[in-house]
């Protein structure tokens, strides 16, 4: 939870800075991409919390 409160609030800071400084529109691009950066997939097998994949294994069955 404290994470995505986190991600909002780099998200929030990023659009008003570039979009302050460059354009809004780079400001909107920079927000999308820091929030699917930065908010975990939820159950989509996208990633995880921690980093890892789930479900590959090695040909002897054992974690590759």
């Amino acid at each position: 939870m404290i994470g995505l409160i986190i991600t909002l609030l780099v998200a929030v800071l990023a659009y008003l800075l570039l979009a302050s400084l460059i354009s809004p529109i780079v400001g909107i691009v920079a927000a999308i991409l820091i929030l699917l950066a930065g908010i975990p997939s939820g159950g989509f097998g996208f990633g995880s919390r921690f980093g890892g994949t789930r479900g590959t294994r090695g040909p002897r069955g054992t974690r590759a």
